[in-house]
């Protein structure tokens, strides 16, 4: 009907002006003949003008219809086409398309490809019958994965809008990405803890056959990961690894630390070694700076261990074996209370805050800085304040501080909430935080980015969430906080003024601290002490401040009650009950540490709704900080804790115990073959005698065997062979000796006219000019130089073969032309 309506209109037009026409010329004066003959040539034209208009409307519709047409046949040849093309991609690509019925998760259509990829699983078939992984992507919020089925791994990528789950195998590319990951760089720095200070009373050759034998020792560990090792000072080395053989030293959990102790046992002496391990796909600049972080939380944490920092991955912590060996060095606390000072003198204002329920030993700290503000005020007209809310005062502590202000009202003036303190902090305040370096527990975390300027001061080992500080003075081998500021009063250049009552509370805090004198004091603790007593400290009244009341004692008692001996030494004590007061659940495991028979105690409990504690103490035998950081948390070797979020007690427990079996259960011995180096148990291949329960972790960790007949001979054909290898080894070792042995070689270099190098000869110039000549490779790092080539002139090489077998020969160094 459209396409009439051009016509139409054209057709009611002409007929209008025919119709007009007559009536117009029917009123004209011309004659009637004339009139007719007029009206007929119009008619004409009108009917001829129809016509012609129409044939063009419908020649233009007859072009459009011919290209509507033509379009038609060509949709249809595409249609086709496409057609093909889709049958093809569901057939015959190698892409997997699987539709699922998201309801009952069942497979409602497969293409053929993915069809092969998981050996023909039916229609109507469960997706957690067929693949677990598949499952649990199409379960999970995620709508990518890496599956891996058979010996190849595929990107899973999952429409949940059309349940369409579509298959790319990407083998290749992840073996080229964990090619690429393996040879990521790792770059570590390593220190030889306290070694300066346990040889400087021996001989300079002995000093040097020990330092020899630790160097020595670390080479031998390094070669064996293909490692570069540069000696940077005496105490201080680089080592350059990849990530593949950092992986291999973390399953090994670094058997160098144990090494280098067994030495220092051998000559007596207190020496371990640091690592700080960094490997991340940035620039070796930025690796080195990671490095660098990680040795310094490795020597604030005391020493004796590893510290890697991987990328995406949490900070890894290997030893720690051993508590903190102590520095008896005074320049250590003179250069520090240096600094102090310096930073007290050139700030207006001073805030001094401990950490959340703070104890004894953080309130005396804090005093005892408080004091130390008050000796260097003079006439700056220094703003001192100590932030203190009472209720987070450990239940000791308040009545304590109740009885400060009482002694001394003064003192009220300058102390602050930590709500007043944010109203008064500036950028330029300087903080001082004691007695804890977490972000976490610190009094008031949410005035720690009011300030630029913060000082930290310690003796906890430091974690990874460590308060970010301008200056920090951390000595994990310290018995306490108070032990640290009482040796910087010592150095300070005004007399620090500290009451009886006040150095009272600060012998609590060393009391508290070392559980009476019992857990890591050394001469330096007693001398702390001694300085209290003369300062005026009653420790009558301090006693008297420890005593419990009688309901905290009965309440320990009935926790003691209920005590579970685990494995014959560990006292656990666990309740649902809510016990906000950490300090409680401290006293409780020292308690149950006072029964004989008993190594380590642990209290659990709740600290509220959604958090349970634990409280560990132990004796030497135990290293209670070592379970405590498995379990998120940490502390010293024999006092730890930890908190963790939404979990229920007897989960908690559970996992303690697994943690304990698997570092001290003991049981039926078993014979084991060493598949690799265990630490502190074994090298390779060594048959050694382990608990039943322990060796069973070692077999299904495939570290071990059982020793049976099989195995042993095995092993013994294994030996003789290896010692048959060895033996050829060496014989070929010999026969290269005899190749370079008193050979010489010609080395030319530019040289100025004092004679000197202009350059410099390397290794490398003098094994590539020995091949030259004589036909025989020699490892460049094989070859040790007697003296420096500096000038022109004969010098002796030598080639480190084996550690027996050493070769020499002679380098003439020439002037070139």
């Amino acid at each position: 009907m459209k396409k009439f309506i051009p016509s139409l209109t054209v057709l009611i037009l002409l007929v209008g002006l025919c119709v007009g026409a007559y009536f117009d010329l029917k009123y004209d004066y011309l004659e009637e003949a004339y009139r007719a003959s007029l009206f007929g040539v119009i008619l004409i034209t009108s009917i001829i003008l129809f016509i012609m208009i129409n044939r063009m409307i419908n020649h233009k519709n007859k072009e459009k219809i011919k290209n509507l047409e033509a379009r038609l046949d060509i949709w249809s040849k595409i249609s086709y086409h496409v057609n093909q093309v889709g049958e093809e991609v569901f057939n015959e690509l190698p892409v997997g398309i699987i539709l699922i019925d998201d309801r009952i998760e069942e497979i409602q259509w497969i293409n053929p490809y993915a069809s092969i990829i998981l050996d023909g699983p039916e229609l109507n078939e469960k997706i957690q019958n067929v693949n677990t992984e598949l499952y649990e992507l199409i379960k999970s919020k995620n709508s990518k994965a890496i599956v891996k089925i058979k010996d190849s791994k595929y990107e899973c990528i999952y429409k949940k809008q059309f349940n369409v789950l579509y298959l790319f195998d990407v083998t290749e590319q992840e073996k080229i990405k964990e090619v690429y990951q393996k040879n990521l760089p790792a770059v570590a720095l390593i220190t030889f803890d306290n070694l300066e200070e346990s040889v400087v009373g021996l001989d300079i050759s002995e000093q040097s056959q020990i330092k020899s034998e630790y160097l020595g020792a670390l080479s031998d560990w390094v070669e064996s990961y293909s490692g570069y090792l540069k000696q940077l000072v005496d105490d201080r080395l680089l080592l350059l690894i990849t990530r593949e053989n950092l992986d291999k030293m973390m399953e090994t959990k670094f058997d160098i630390l144990e090494t280098i102790r067994k030495i220092s046992m051998g000559y007596q002496l207190k020496v371990t070694i640091s690592m700080g391990i960094a490997s991340w796909d940035i620039s070796y600049e930025e690796i080195a700076s990671y490095a660098q972080n990680a040795i310094e939380l490795a020597q604030k944490r005391g020493g004796d261990q590893v510290v890697v920092n991987i990328e995406n991955e949490k900070i890894h912590y290997f030893g720690a074996k051993t508590d903190a060996s102590t520095k008896n060095s005074k320049v250590s606390a003179r250069v520090n209370a240096q600094t102090i000072q310096e930073l007290i003198k050139s700030s207006n204002t001073i805030f001094i805050m401990g950490h959340n329920q703070t104890d004894l030993d953080a309130f005396g700290s804090m005093l005892a800085m408080f004091k130390m503000a008050v000796s260097l005020d003079g006439e700056s007209k220094l703003n001192k304040y100590l932030i203190v809310d009472e209720e987070k005062l450990d239940q000791t502590v308040h009545p304590v501080y109740l009885e400060l202000l009482e002694k001394e009202p003064d003192l009220k003036k300058n102390i602050k909430t930590t709500e007043e303190t944010t109203k008064m902090i500036k950028k330029d305040s300087l903080l001082v935080i004691l007695d804890t370096q977490s972000k976490e527990i610190v009094n008031s975390p949410e005035i720690l980015e009011l300030t630029e300027k913060i000082v930290v001061i310690d003796h906890h080992r430091t974690s990874e969430k460590a308060i970010e500080s301008m200056f920090s003075y951390v000595e994990t081998s310290a018995s306490s906080t108070i032990e640290l500021l009482i040796e910087l009063v010592n150095f300070f250049q005004d007399e620090v003024d500290i009451t009886p009552f006040e150095s009272s509370i600060m012998y609590a805090g060393l009391l508290v601290d070392t559980n009476t004198f019992t857990y890591r004091t050394s001469a330096r603790t007693f001398e702390v002490a001694s300085k209290l007593k003369e300062l005026g400290a009653d420790a009558i009244e301090v006693k008297s401040w420890l005593r419990h009341d009688i309901l905290r004692t009965l309440e320990i008692n009935k926790m003691t009650s209920q005590m579970e001996v685990f494995m014959d030494k560990f006292a656990i004590v666990s309740s649902d009950q809510i016990y906000d007061d950490r300090s409680f659940l401290a006293q409780v495991s020292e308690s149950l540490l006072n029964i004989k028979g008993i190594d380590a105690a642990f209290t659990i409990t709740k600290l509220d709704d959604i958090t349970v504690g634990i409280s560990a103490r132990s004796y030497n035998q135990v290293n209670v900080q070592i379970l405590m950081e498995q379990l998120g948390g940490g502390g010293h070797l024999n006092s730890a804790a930890t908190q963790i979020k939404n979990v229920d007690i007897k989960t908690v427990t559970e996992q303690l115990k697994q943690l304990i079996r698997l570092e001290y259960e003991e049981g039926e011995i078993v014979r084991v073959i060493l598949l690799e180096d265990v630490k502190g148990k074994g090298k390779k291949d060594e048959i050694i005698e382990v608990a039943n329960g322990y060796g069973q972790f070692l077999v299904n960790g495939k570290k071990a065997v059982i020793a049976n007949d099989v195995s042993l001979d095995a092993l013994k054909k294994a030996q003789e062979l290896a010692k048959q290898k060895e033996l050829d080894y060496l014989e070929l070792m010999q026969k290269i000796k005899s190749e370079i042995e008193g050979k010489k070689v010609t080395v030319g270099i530019q040289i100025g006219p004092d004679g000197r190098l202009y350059g410099t000869v390397t290794t490398k110039q003098i094994a590539d000019e020995f091949e030259k000549e004589h036909g025989v490779t020699i490892d460049k790092k094989k070859i040790e130089l007697s003296s420096e080539i500096n000038s022109v002139g004969i010098y002796s090489a030598t080639v480190s073969l084996t550690k027996d077998i050493k070769a020499q020969f002679e380098i003439n160094v020439v002037g070139a032309n």
